[in-house]
């Protein structure tokens, strides 16, 4: 396998393999829950989730961690508000307590909650509004579990990032991956490996 292809695949191992605990989609709606809590400096009388498709239909009937076997957007939202910890991003929920279960339930109970569909291309989109009286918050994510592009409270942006609400494309990276590759970078002592020669992929 060649220098830059071997560096390219530790590389994607970088990207992909971070600590998380439980199913990464509700992880990521309380990641981004918790850093707009703590941007709004304040607990919220009103939440407005936007989502899109795919993290709808991938969180409707998942356990959020930490929450007394909860489910949904609703549970993970309000999780992240109630007791996540933003800095640990997607373990978020890790440090919670038998009290925090009950603060979860009186948030749930007088909190004003709006869920939405998100309307941009991209298959990944999580944005957080929060209101508590005149102050507002919001954090979006897009792309991946922790890509947070916008930070805003009171309208002024605290983060501001390039991004494309559009369908998001593979980093470039990607391109590199095939079966022969993936192989050969699995099992270095196998022909095509990293000090072997050029690995030739199964003809079906």
């Amino acid at each position: 396998m060649e220098e830059n292809v071997y560096r390219a695949y530790v590389d994607i191992l970088k990207e992909e393999l971070l600590p998380a605990m439980g199913c990464t989609e509700p992880i990521a709606v309380a990641y981004a829950a918790a850093l707009a809590r703590d941007t709004l400096g304040e607990p919220p009388q009103q939440v407005e989730l936007t989502v899109s498709g795919n993290i709808i239909k991938n969180v409707k009937s998942v356990i959020v961690p930490n929450t007394g076997g909860r489910k949904g957007l609703r549970t993970a939202v309000a999780a992240g508000i109630c007791y996540g910890r933003a800095e640990l991003e997607l373990e978020v929920l890790s440090q919670a307590t038998p009290a925090d279960l009950e603060a979860l339930d009186n948030f749930l109970s007088a909190a004003e909650f709006h869920i939405r569909r998100s309307t941009a291309g991209c298959p990944f989109d999580i944005q957080v509004r929060l209101t508590a009286g005149a102050n507002t918050a919001y954090v979006r994510i897009v792309g991946n579990h922790t890509n947070v592009v916008q930070v805003q409270r009171n309208g002024t942006a605290l983060i501001d990032r390039p991004f494309s609400d559009e369908a998001v494309q593979p980093p470039e990276n990607r391109s590199l991956l095939n079966v022969a590759d993936i192989v050969a970078f699995a099992d270095p002592g196998a022909a095509g490996g990293r000090g072997g020669g050029s690995a030739t992929p199964n003809r079906l």
